[in-house]
């Protein structure tokens, strides 16, 4: 067992010994929104804001580092910042869960392993992609690797979802085979993180730039997170594309502060900062690889293009999904010339990208975060109403 095995596996031990010690607590009418992204969390919030009078539960979001944009949303919210590595903040946490009829978390988090026995709290899976392009889970490729105790904590944790919501039958199959969940757990609700693509407003950030748009948002290499390199340079931009875009990279939370911003020059800007909605609202096109990225992108019906340099050795030591150049809405580019090829030579194909986000998105209507909030209600009730 090697020493990250080892840590996880007292950490485990502790969340136990706090599910032993909180035991007793009984819930309330509360909904605890557990993160570490934005995206769901945001919609989710707004939503109840929007809705509370008609909801009987108030509202707690613990959230993680790469969620703290949130803190803007949080007004009239219960909030607390969560150090998952910090004794006292996990038992803060802990006492927190117990004391929600309804969890709802967007990632894999060894604390709601804490809910097993605990019928009394639902626990909701929303995840943070609403498509996926990579293995994860119990189909990870880098499981066989893992020890055995490793693979029993993981599905310890999957266990804990009562539900998980879908936002197409394409992505229910994912999350069974993955999380080992059935049909009976499936919320077809959609996804909370697709409903700002319904809205109408403009774009707010597509002034901001005086060219079009190539956002490039790339997934990280958990193998190598330095790994990074641009699709173009600053003279393919400028000699290539006749200077007509600018080129806006959005790093991936998980690197974005192990990547230097010293690619940055007069076409090129790192826009991590920014939300991806809106940046993707903004954007005339988007070049991805491996992110779930495109499956939010493709609701706007427009141009992607996949910059795969790395597909091989991405396919062997992280794991893509079975036939991934045939499940994506266009080819994967070795390189910056295919890229080019593909961009100035080839016409867009609507069509395609609309069966496309028609497939990955069939639940997701614009109001998925007020149908999950409905549901979570539906929960609250039924809990009170069942016999002591």
């Amino acid at each position: 067992m090697n020493l990250r095995s080892l840590f996880a596996a007292f950490y485990s031990i502790y969340l136990s010994i706090l599910g032993v010690l909180f035991k007793p607590v009984k819930p309330k009418n509360h909904l605890t929104l557990l993160v570490s992204f934005e995206e769901n969390a945001q919609a989710l919030i707004r939503s109840y804001k929007a809705h509370a009078e008609s909801l009987s539960y108030e509202m707690t979001v613990l959230y993680t580092r790469h969620a703290v944009s949130l803190k803007k949303e949080l007004e009239g919210i219960g909030s607390f910042y969560l150090n998952e590595k910090h004794p006292l903040h996990l038992l803060k946490a802990v006492l927190i869960l117990f004391k929600s009829k309804v969890v709802i978390t967007d990632n894999y988090f060894l604390m709601t392993s804490v809910l097993n026995r605990r019928p009394q709290t639902t626990c909701i899976q929303v995840w943070h992609a609403n498509g996926s392009l990579k293995k994860f889970g119990l189909e990870d490729v880098t499981n066989q690797n893992r020890p055995a105790s490793d693979i029993s904590r993981f599905k310890k944790v999957y266990r804990s979802f009562d539900f998980v919501t879908v936002g197409s039958d394409a992505m229910a199959d994912v999350f069974k085979k993955s999380f080992g969940i059935r049909d009976g757990q499936l919320l077809k609700t959609g996804v909370p993180l697709t409903d700002v693509y319904y809205e109408e407003h403009k774009p707010e950030l597509k002034h901001k730039w005086p060219k079009k748009i190539i956002l490039y948002a790339p997934t990280f290499r958990d193998y190598d997170m330095q790994s990074f390199r641009l699709p173009f340079t600053e003279e393919q931009l400028t000699n290539a594309l006749n200077g007509e875009y600018m080129l806006l990279v959005k790093l991936h939370p998980a690197v974005l502060h192990q990547i230097s911003a010293s690619f940055e020059s007069e076409l090129i800007k790192n826009v991590s900062d920014m939300r991806l909605h809106d940046l993707l609202k903004a954007a005339d096109i988007l070049i991805t690889d491996y992110s779930s990225v495109p499956f939010e992108f493709a609701l706007l019906n427009k141009p992607i293009f996949f910059f795969t340099y790395d597909l091989e050795e991405y396919d062997r030591k992280r794991g893509l999904i079975n036939n991934y150049t045939s499940v994506i809405p266009g080819k994967a580019c070795h390189d910056s010339e295919a890229l080019l090829e593909e961009m100035t030579k080839k016409p867009f194909r609507a069509e395609e990208m609309k069966r496309f986000s028609d497939k990955w998105n069939m639940y997701s209507d614009g109001n998925s975060s007020e149908a999950l909030l409905k549901f979570a209600e539906t929960k609250m009730k039924n809990c009170a109403e069942a016999p002591a």
